[in-house]
């Protein structure tokens, strides 16, 4: 019979745990999947420190490394997606702690984890019926790289595009557009196949100019508010916003500026059921055109609005793309319940037919609100000018603001528009 000493005897059941672990994290953990979704993740959080050369320059290195770890390495789709919509969305959350159920955000973060990597998951499993090379390219990886050029428009969970690759090149010295795009996907199959041609296609991407326009004949003067979401429609703040909003206008006023435009919901209130507050606002668009946030009550319906005073004139104009599970439940069945179970009862939102356009002396602008500032059908529209009204502390502090930014940045090139962004809970901004 073999005899074990007592170190042996000691050692062996330690041995057997360390190789399960290692077994497991072989089998189940991918480490090259966490290093792509890091790259891929890596230029939104250093957006969030602005924008300088610096900046610029280590995000233009690592959207190039991150589409090609993307493409090049041998990884786990499912983990890579997995990864990935954690990395991106993790604030998606933090929205529920204004309705008491914080107990949720985990839950929430693991399903959009979960929920991302079955998607990179079954579009790995078609794009694998063609693992095959032709002049030593792999027809798959090819597939991989014609989905992250076009392929994620088209993905949309719950009506929610924000996943979009070429954001990462919106703070670089890259143009955010599908062409600059391709020329860098296009690169990392050359640079695989050991072709020279690779330093000549990032080049050309290089080189590819930014959009210039210019700005519209009037002063505009974009309000910042920090209002904390929790303080926000509690009736006995209300007051403090509504004194706090006449300051801004009446300042903008000595500043002899054209137009003052406050964020979404500045008014946290049925602005036009207040007839005080409404006239008050008529009697100063004699002296600067207002544009302001606030709720708008018609037919016992509720919608989330942009109201413009100018020369004792009001136009409002209603949201038309809503938030889903934010402003309304983008399911067909079970809405009221999951209204009555998660939100207190609370009807959806209601919704214009169509986006606004208004005009402000003789200029014309696209009304967006919020959410419908990454939206890209509202950039194909014909005026070259936006005002977009956001409050964005229900997901403060996170990257959701800088990702919002990115995703304007990129449609704004795009389409050649200028986008004039107030907000509330993080700095407003211009994009041109």
């Amino acid at each position: 019979m073999m005899q074990v000493n007592s170190a042996d005897s000691h050692q062996l059941p330690q041995q057997r745990i360390e190789n399960s672990c290692k077994s497991f994290f072989k089998r189940y953990f991918n480490t090259k999947s966490l290093i792509t979704a890091i790259l891929f993740s890596a230029p939104l959080y250093l957006s969030s420190f602005g924008e300088n050369f610096f900046l610029q320059l280590i995000i233009s290195i690592i959207s190039i490394v991150a589409i090609y770890s993307f493409l090049n390495i041998k990884q786990s789709y499912f983990q890579t997606g997995f990864f990935m919509g954690i990395f991106w969305f993790w604030w998606v959350g933090l929205s529920f702690r204004y309705y008491d159920l914080t107990w949720m955000i985990p839950i929430i973060i693991l399903g959009l984890g979960i929920g991302y990597g079955l998607i990179f998951w079954g579009i790995d499993k078609i794009f694998n019926i063609f693992k095959f090379k032709i002049l030593n390219f792999e027809i798959s990886k090819i597939l991989w790289g014609v989905f992250l050029i076009f392929g994620f428009d088209y993905l949309r969970p719950f009506t929610f595009d924000w996943l979009k690759p070429e954001v990462l090149l919106a703070n670089s010295f890259f143009t955010p557009y599908k062409t600059t795009l391709s020329l860098i996907v296009l690169s990392a199959f050359f640079f695989k196949a050991k072709r020279p041609g690779f330093i000549l296609l990032l080049l050309i991407a290089l080189i590819l100019p930014k959009p210039s326009l210019t700005l519209p004949p009037l002063k505009i003067k974009l309000v910042t508010t920090y209002v904390p979401q929790d303080k926000k429609w509690l009736p006995s703040y209300i007051p403090k916003e509504i004194k706090d909003n006449f300051k801004y206008i009446n300042d903008a006023i000595k500043e002899h500026y054209d137009v003052v435009v406050l964020p979404e919901s500045a008014f946290p209130l049925f602005l036009n059921t207040n007839e005080k507050l409404m006239q008050k606002l008529i009697n100063l668009s004699q002296k600067i055109t207002i544009i302001t946030g606030a709720l708008h009550l018609k037919n016992k319906k509720y919608y989330n609005s942009t109201y413009v005073f100018e020369n004792k004139k009001v136009t409002i104009l209603d949201k038309h793309v809503l938030v889903p599970f934010g402003e309304y439940i983008p399911l067909p069945f079970f809405q009221e319940e999951i209204n009555k179970i998660f939100f207190g009862g609370a009807s959806d939102y209601k919704t214009s037919s169509h986006f606004g356009i208004f005009t402000i002396k003789k200029k014309k602008f696209i009304n967006a609100i919020c959410y419908e500032a990454t939206i890209e059908d509202l950039y194909k529209l014909n005026p070259k000018y936006i005002i977009a009204l956001s409050n964005d502390a229900w997901f403060m502090p996170s990257i959701q603001p800088v990702l919002q930014k990115l995703l304007i940045k990129t449609y704004a090139y795009k389409f050649k528009k200028v986008v004039f962004h107030s907000i509330n809970g993080y700095q407003s901004y211009v994009v041109k």
